[in-house]
């Protein structure tokens, strides 16, 4: 219990060495360890960062993918026209819910409130956006997490609340409940109802994933991709799909944090930079901005990777431009390149050299004496269908409900 509220009162204030890991708002100056994060300036993402590490597969002078070493790296959003006309058949457009989304999504209107209804526990910690409490509710006894989002960030409090009020009507067991939303003064406060006795996911795999059995990573992950395919039909897309953003008790296993998620348009473009590096999907690596549920799955199944191989993370980077090197070196060298150039990717000359020789390794490769039990032929077909480079082939949440490894539940 205590592990969660703990993980809470951090949701907002992550810490990591790796200034280009967990890019978290949409246009919010961020410090993480002193350095200035990213800051968005009309439809201009800066990202910023005073790390200057070598990088020993791409040097200071190479022009790739990468902002490492680098002051600044600016990633320009096109403005979105709601009204204009959109071809589906555009390859740029994602084949499943394309238009669930038919007209701009406004933000949730918190109405104004006070905190009379909770008595707060306990105080959890302040971050840069919020701060975090845990709480009853006094009306039914309810166990509550309070999120207090401080006032200069309210209109993010709002969009966040406009996804989970639009994902709990689905009444998914596996997505985060918020039961209130409301004015506290002049800061929103999201209300989120405690799932009882539970500890991250991520704390999960430290601690426990050598124990996990094959029937044990089924179920959880069937309720996983679930939750997956619940927000996706709503035209939700998570954006930060990770252990850290999953929780788990005895019976139960919920995806939470929707703080960085976004409502799906066609021909809109998206934040590259979002998300966990270990988890960012191909197209997200090469800043294809007009990305879609996919990354979702990608995200989720690099983690499912990490059960069933015991490798974690399976694709382990150590910025952006080695975690897309990472994944060359699994998937091979000419699938990334038709990919690209199918989508109209540029790829730079010595990009282009430090990735091209690469000859794809089957999944099989990993198998071992420690997972030989888990890494099925199953488990193996649904990787394969996961690990595409290109989004429009890539399994659907959906379609991996119906996969034959998860026959027996």
């Amino acid at each position: 219990m205590q592990l969660f509220f703990q993980f809470l009162g951090l949701l907002f204030t992550i810490v990591c060495q790796d200034p280009n890991d967990a890019v978290f708002s949409q246009s919010i100056n961020v410090v993480l360890n002193g350095q200035l994060k990213h800051y968005f300036v009309g439809n201009v993402v800066v990202h910023a960062s005073s790390r200057q590490e070598k990088n020993e597969y791409f040097p200071d002078d190479s022009t790739t993918f990468d902002d490492d070493g680098t002051p600044e790296f600016i990633e320009y959003l096109e403005p979105y026209d709601y009204d204009q006309f959109i071809d589906l058949n555009d390859l740029r457009v994602s084949r499943i819910y394309p238009d669930v989304n038919k007209n701009q999504v406004l933000p949730y209107d918190i109405q104004k409130g006070n905190m009379s209804n909770y008595m707060v526990k306990k105080y959890l910690g302040d971050g840069t956006f919020a701060f975090v409490q845990s709480a009853i509710r006094l009306s039914d006894g309810l166990p509550v997490v309070l999120k207090q989002i401080k006032k200069e960030y309210t209109w993010w409090a709002k969009m966040e609340a406009k996804v989970l009020n639009t994902l709990n009507q689905e009444n998914n067991p596996n997505i985060v409940q918020m039961v209130d939303a409301f004015f506290n003064e002049s800061s929103p406060v999201l209300v989120f109802k405690e799932l009882q006795n539970c500890t991250t996911f991520d704390y999960r795999i430290y601690n426990y994933y050598h124990d996990l059995t094959s029937s044990d990573i089924k179920q959880l992950y069937y309720k996983l991709f679930q939750a997956l395919a619940t927000s996706h039909s709503k035209g939700i897309m998570h954006l930060d799909i990770k252990p850290a953003n999953i929780i788990i008790n005895d019976d139960q296993i919920q995806l939470i944090d929707w703080g960085v998620s976004d409502f799906y348009f066609p021909m809109k473009e998206y934040r590259t930079r979002v998300g966990t590096r270990h988890y960012r999907a191909p197209e997200q690596l090469i800043h294809y901005k007009y990305y879609n549920y996919a990354v979702d799955v990608w995200a989720l199944g690099s983690i499912f990777a990490t059960a069933v191989f015991k490798k974690y993370p399976f694709f382990n980077g150590r910025n952006n431009d080695d975690q897309l090197l990472k994944v060359v070196k699994v998937l091979g060298s000419e699938d990334f390149f038709k990919f690209c150039y199918k989508y109209n990717v540029r790829v730079p000359n010595d990009l282009y050299q430090k990735l091209r020789s690469y000859e794809k390794i089957p999944l099989e490769k990993f198998i071992n004496d420690e997972n030989k039990e888990l890494a099925t032929p199953q488990a193996i077909d649904l990787l394969n269908k996961i690990f595409v480079y290109d989004h429009a082939f890539r399994i659907t949440a959906k379609d991996i409900l119906q996969h034959e490894y998860f026959k027996d539940l």
